[in-house]
């Protein structure tokens, strides 16, 4: 396999058309103590989609301890005991970064941390709510289109994994045209 490959897949852009929701999920933000577990979780919950649509590495996609806790005020988890259930970022109008622990999808846990998150940017004020998806993903799609999502642009996004000398791979964008993805 070659040090460096570029890759292409197709995302849309989803905007938000559905009513007001009212979410009383009791969430806490991202802390320290979390971030092993919600690391784990990140990286599990993206694996497959990263694999399938070959963005080395398959299994690294957290950001790291120091670039979360910059952010942490906008990350959010769902917590039982010291599990974490799922977890959903909202900047401004975006919604980002949803997964839900694999022990726990199929479970309705998806669908909470999304009314959580329209909840809670209405609450900010800051509409219209938006959110990336690649088109690979179709039950998200799906759950978000039954919550009130419309697709409002599709487009393929391109990106570069490239190895280091350790052969540790790294992915970066190159074109996302216009789509904020992270």
């Amino acid at each position: 396999m070659a040090d460096r490959q570029t890759v292409r897949f197709d995302m849309y852009e989803m905007e938000y058309k559905g009513g007001l929701i009212n979410s009383e999920l009791s969430v806490i933000t991202l802390e320290e103590k979390h971030y092993e577990k919600y690391k784990d979780l990140i990286n599990s919950c993206y694996y497959e989609m990263r694999k399938e649509l070959n963005i080395q590495p398959y299994g690294v996609y957290c950001a790291d301890l120091e670039e979360l806790m910059e952010q942490k005020e906008n990350i959010f988890l769902l917590m039982n005991s010291d599990e974490i259930i799922c977890t959903v970022s909202c900047v401004k109008n975006e919604i980002s970064k949803v997964a839900v622990n694999l022990k726990y999808q199929h479970h309705g846990y998806g669908r909470k941390i999304m009314e959580f998150a329209i909840s809670y940017i209405q609450k900010q004020g800051n509409p219209p709510i938006k959110l990336t998806v690649t088109k690979w993903n179709k039950n998200a799609i799906a759950l978000y289109k039954s919550l009130g999502f419309e697709i409002i642009k599709e487009t393929t996004v391109e990106g570069t994994s490239t190895k280091d000398i350790n052969g540790n791979w790294t992915f970066e964008f190159i074109s996302t045209d216009g789509l904020s993805v992270s």
